[in-house]
């Protein structure tokens, strides 16, 4: 498995994090297979999993592994969604899991989606996944 992704005892900004990771994995289906087992895991919560901005290609391989009854797929409409829609869903606690993907936010950014995800007991990934582009 990517330890980057399942380690709940990450470091960020010096803090013990286990309410938000951050990933930008080199192997796609080894993350897929990590998103999948973690969903898994959480979705015996009975709560939503929750993806921003995902691409069909990112999502597809995930909902074939979860129970699509409680995933839900929000899009920016081409913008990312605003960072405070974010830090509420976060915060209301009605997701067990909300996977982010290729949004950069900053440090202070960070903490706040940290402080929302654990008041709120809802486990945020950051996926930053290097897609290519076509010219």
């Amino acid at each position: 498995m990517n330890q980057q992704l399942i380690n709940k005892d990450a470091i960020l900004n010096g803090h013990n994090n286990r309410w938000l990771t951050i990933t930008s994995p080199e192997n796609a289906q080894a993350m897929t297979q990590d998103l999948a087992l973690l969903c898994q895991h959480n979705q015996q919560q009975k709560r939503w999993i929750l993806c921003v901005d995902s691409d069909d290609l990112d999502i597809q391989p995930l909902a074939e592994k979860i129970d699509c009854s409680k995933l839900l797929r929000v899009n920016g409409q081409h913008q990312p969604l605003a960072f405070e829609k974010i830090a509420t869903t976060l915060l209301r606690g009605n997701c067990s899991t909300v996977i982010i993907w290729d949004q950069t936010f900053s440090e202070s950014q960070l903490q706040m989606l940290q402080s929302c995800a654990k008041h709120g007991n809802t486990e945020c990934i950051i996926v930053n996944s290097a897609k290519s582009v076509l010219h």
